[in-house]
Formats: C-alpha cells, structure tokens, sequence
C-alpha cells in the first residue's frame, strides 16, 4: 500500500487527533484522492514519520489521530551547503527540489553579477516562501523528516559566513583542478558554490578564492547551473557522504 506523507508546522505526538489545515485537507483530498482506508504519515521537521489512523475524510475536514512514531536515520551524516547563485525561476526550482532530495542540509541563494533577474524584496519574499515549499514536498517525497535550513538571499559581497574554515569549493569551467582530486579527502561537512546562468565572474572567483574556496571543475563539458547544483551535491555525497566508500 503506498504511504502518503505530508508536512505539519505543529508538535505531534501519539495518541493526538490532528485536524489538518486548509491547505493540507485540500491538498490530500483533491490531489491524493485520500479516503478512509488510505495510509497516512505526518512529519514536522523534528526527525520522526508519524503513521495516523483517518478518523473523519470529507471536502471540508480531515481529522486523524496518530497511533505510532518512528524516529528516521536517513539524513547523511555529511553537512553540505549549497551557495546557489540566482537563476530563472524554473532553474531555480529544480535545484532546490534534486538537491533536497540528495541529501543537502542548508541552502544560500546568493545574487551575483549574472543574476538576470531584476528583484524587489517583495519579490524575494514571495520566491523564498515558494522555495520553502518546494522543500517541503521533495522531503514529503524522499522520506526525509528533516528539513533544510533556507537562508535569506543574500548578494555576494553580503557573504560574510563564508570564512574558509571548512572545505569549500566553487564550480567553474575554468579552473585547472577538478572536483575528482579531492575525493580521498575526508570531510565531514562542505561547502559548495554554484553560479546562474553564465557562471561567476573572475572578480567573483578572486573574492572566493581570498575567503578559502578551491575554484573546481567537474570535468570537460559545461553544465547548466541546474545541473551542477544536483551534480555537486550529487558528487560530494559520493566522495564523502552517504555513498562514500568505506576505504576513502
């Protein structure tokens, strides 16, 4: 029986009866076709998957109670940032949405000279409430029960965390090295910079390299920034997360 997971913003514990909201009854309702018999899972970001009996299903309520708990071990035990440089909307979405799914622990979209967008704060606050949820279902999706942190979108020059005391690395297609020299490095936690489109700029590449970052290609074509974001976290996960060889 497939199991239907959805994201709560409450605290949850068993032998609780849930009304869900608006937004997850119409969501569950309409788009999951949920009914009585129908195997529902809640999760709230605190680790665990809440399995739930559905009490009471109509057009205008859900009302479950959650009978057991089961504490999750599938985040990867290697931190990852990702510092994503704004891309078109669609971009921009399926980043997030591949990158969650591989693992990632905390997002930065960062404006940089290439940005091609033209944004207002307004603007801003509307796509991070949009990216959160694009984070939310690709977690409802894979089985995480942890969300990633979603940081405010910063511009470049307003990066003051990025100090060089943890492995860095930016993607570009200029560099001499490639990301593959370092994979019998061990890391516990990383941080990668991917640019929009048409990359960073070489006053972008000299200001990481003084912070600390490695400037790394992946190899001898040049991907699309979409591409490279779930490359990179895709990448680092093979050499140093979950997929890491036991003899690296």
């Amino acid at each position: 029986m497939r199991v239907i997971r959805q994201f709560v913003n409450q605290v949850l514990s068993v032998r609780q009866e849930i009304k869900l909201g608006d937004s997850a009854r119409h969501h569950a309702v309409n788009v999951l076709r949920l009914n009585k018999r129908s195997t529902l899972t809640l999760f709230n970001g605190d680790g665990h998957d809440y399995a739930c009996k559905i009490l009471k299903i109509n057009k205008n309520e859900i009302v479950v109670e959650i009978t057991h708990c089961k504490k999750l071990e599938n985040e990867s035990a290697l931190e990852t940032n990702l510092y994503l440089g704004l891309s078109k909307s669609t971009h921009m979405d399926y980043a997030i949405q591949k990158t969650v799914e591989m693992g990632v622990s905390n997002i930065q979209p960062v404006i940089t000279e290439r940005s091609i967008l033209s944004i207002n704060q307004n603007s801003l606050n509307n796509k991070h409430r949009h990216w959160e949820k694009i984070i939310i279902h690709a977690c409802e999706q894979c089985g995480r029960a942890r969300l990633p942190k979603l940081r405010q979108t910063v511009n470049y020059e307003e990066l003051n965390d990025l100090d060089g005391s943890q492995p860095g690395f930016i993607f570009d297609e200029r560099p001499e090295h490639k990301i593959s020299e370092y994979k019998n490095y061990h890391y516990s936690h990383v941080s990668l910079f991917v640019g929009p489109e048409g990359g960073f700029t070489e006053t972008e590449i000299e200001i990481a390299k003084n912070i600390g970052f490695q400037p790394v290609a992946f190899g001898p074509r040049v991907l699309r920034t979409e591409t490279a974001a779930q490359t990179a976290v895709a990448t680092a996960q093979l050499f140093w997360g979950d997929l890491a060889s036991n003899e690296n």
